[in-house]
């Protein structure tokens, strides 16, 4: 688990949790991390490990033994960082704001050969990934697409499956920003989860900060953090 620090040292402090495959070097992650900054938040970021064999012990322990040292903090997470984000609850941060939170598989992954795959004990990316520009964004680089992996291990998505099986109850400040269309993570079990005044659509592609929408969007993104589900009304 790779963590940076961003922003203004006194600044109220924010946990921000990418989704996997994402880089804090990635232009569209640093435009994310620029309007955080900007906005006066000490941004501890964590870029999550891509393949994994315990949701447990390499996803969530070392973020919740992190914040565990904060008196208050906010989240932000982006996909499977919103898987991992859920269970933080030692303690709970002020404010949650989720972007395509991976909270079920989409239909392209509900099949019978990813469902024998994740029961292999493989921790080698043998799977495609289907990652490519159009699923991600229109300000996705050439760059960041070569760096994403192309390929998926059988446990990472065991881990996945089984952290989305124990999801903690909904918190009801919590904001959510998704599109429908969403190519990666499954939108019907976002919508299912999210009650309708917490959650936000937009278009462009699964990540929010690499959409046509993104400018759309930020500033409501910004007020969830400050103020909770308040914001969105």
């Amino acid at each position: 688990m790779r963590r940076e620090l961003f922003g203004p040292e006194d600044g109220p402090d924010l946990v921000v949790i990418l989704g996997w495959g994402n880089e804090f070097e990635f232009e569209t992650v640093q435009w994310l991390l620029d309007q955080l900054t900007d906005a006066g938040y000490r941004v501890h970021g964590f870029q999550i490990p891509t393949v994994v064999t315990d949701f447990e012990d390499e996803w969530l322990d070392p973020v919740a033994e992190y914040v565990a040292e904060f008196e208050t903090y906010r989240l932000l997470t982006h996909s499977t960082g919103g898987l991992i984000g859920e269970f933080l609850d030692d303690p709970e941060p002020v404010h949650k704001v989720h972007l395509s939170p991976w909270w079920g598989f989409h239909d392209d992954l509900d099949n019978p050969i990813v469902t024998l795959a994740m029961k292999l004990p493989l921790a080698r990316p043998i799977l495609p990934a289907g990652i490519d520009k159009e699923s991600l964004g229109t300000h996705t680089t050439d760059r960041q697409i070569e760096a994403t992996p192309d390929k998926a291990a059988p446990t990472f998505l065991r881990e996945a499956r089984w952290g989305q099986e124990r999801l903690p109850p909904f918190d009801d400040d919590t904001a959510v920003f998704y599109t429908p269309e969403d190519p990666v993570v499954s939108a019907d079990a976002i919508e299912a989860r999210t009650p309708e005044p917490n959650r936000i659509s937009y278009e462009g592609g699964h990540e929010l900060f690499g959409s046509t929408s993104r400018e759309d969007h930020i500033d409501t993104v910004l007020a969830a953090l400050d103020s909770g589900v308040d914001a969105l009304e």
